[in-house]
């Protein structure tokens, strides 16, 4: 029995050299967005060897589990973005939105528990989905459909090939929806809204494959970045919101992009735009503000009277006036030590230690 992460990681690594103990149905479709065969095979060892790692994966089962013995709730358009807090319909829609992570869980514990019951119900969620929900143009409504995405991508092999044609014909009118809605004039071309774009048509261009809509992205994401992202480390969200919440929120979908970009071979985080700005530097922009350097009051001079409207109509993550608090970058942390593991050394005041499901994730590339 390892007695710590970091012992677990030895035995990793090492594990990395075997031949995967992966289905046999999975060589004829591999996961392409969530973990390789080998990944796989290496987290089921650690999760079972490593006490840290076992808990890290533990609150996953256990939403897992509980999805085991629920029935999908897929609606046909998801109502959230530019709807206040106390908005009757963004209320249903972020109900019903949860079965996209039960679906993300369900294919994480079938492809490290092995149990065939949980990749089948990932297939019942995916598809309740793909026949019920009608994809539209805004990011921001369907940014969580990665989540399922990753969940069908790790439960793909269970899925016959009409089953599996389905899905990804629903997918691809889903990619297509929002590049349909990209409006160049508008600041939404700019900010965290095109990031969150970016990331869902990524994710699908490179799970189906889609040579085609993968060129698309990589040339998007570049000149996105471009406008985007400024070389002191600032996002143009922070500069419109005046908001280290957006500045996070713009960053995220940038990040797991580039993530899975990398498991397919693209370097999207490399990209540095020609005023010499990247995805490192405004990561590195945070810092200060994480050890208490610096403070940041949140909204103040926010461009957007929506932030206004919703701080006064008792949003709790839109407070104007109110200091930014450092865990909400935990998770962009987490995620960007994939890239650079210093970043998994920051200490967050008050936080939680312990390993997070995404930060042992970011630990194989």
């Amino acid at each position: 029995m390892l007695g710590s992460f970091t012992a677990g990681l030895v035995v990793a690594w090492a594990l990395l050299l075997s031949p995967p103990l992966w289905a046999e149905e999975s060589q004829r479709v591999e996961p392409r967005i969530s973990l390789t065969p080998k990944q796989v095979e290496v987290l089921r060892r650690v999760v079972q060897a490593d006490p840290n790692a076992a808990r890290a994966f533990e609150p996953v089962k256990k939403m897992a589990d509980k999805a085991l013995g629920e029935k999908p709730n897929p609606i046909k358009w998801i109502v959230s973005d530019g709807r206040l807090y106390s908005d009757p319909e963004k209320k249903q829609s972020l109900q019903a939105r949860h079965d996209l992570s039960k679906t993300e869980a369900l294919g994480y514990a079938y492809a490290l528990l092995g149990k065939s019951e949980y990749g089948e119900k990932a297939r019942e969620f995916v598809l309740a989905w793909a026949r019920t929900y009608q994809p539209d143009s805004n990011p921001i409504n369907e940014t969580e459909f990665i989540r399922l995405m990753k969940g069908y991508d790790l439960t793909r092999a269970l899925f016959s090939d009409g089953q599996r044609s389905e899905a990804n014909q629903w997918l691809l009118r889903m990619a297509e929806k929002q590049k349909m809605g990209i409006r160049p004039s508008s600041s939404t071309s700019k900010n965290n809204h095109h990031s969150h774009r970016l990331k869902i048509i990524g994710h699908i261009a490179f799970l189906l494959p889609d040579s085609e809509l993968t060129r698309w992205v990589v040339t998007d994401y570049k000149r996105h970045l471009d406008g985007n992202l400024y070389p002191d480390g600032a996002t143009f969200d922070l500069h419109q919101r005046d908001a280290l919440h957006y500045h996070v929120y713009d960053l995220l979908p940038l990040i797991e992009l580039a993530i899975v970009a990398d498991k397919n071979g693209v370097d999207l985080y490399g990209y540095t735009t020609p005023q010499g700005a990247n995805l490192e530097k405004s990561i590195a922009f945070l810092i200060p503000y994480i050890t208490g350097e610096k403070v940041h009051r949140e909204f103040v001079r926010s461009t957007v009277k929506f932030d206004s409207q919703r701080s006064e109509a008792g949003d709790p993550r839109i407070r104007v006036g109110e200091k930014w608090q450092p865990g909400k970058a935990k998770t962009l942390f987490d995620l960007a030590g994939y890239f650079q593991p210093r970043l998994h050394q920051v200490n967050f005041p008050g936080g939680d230690a312990a390993l997070s499901f995404d930060r042992l994730l970011a630990t194989y590339r």
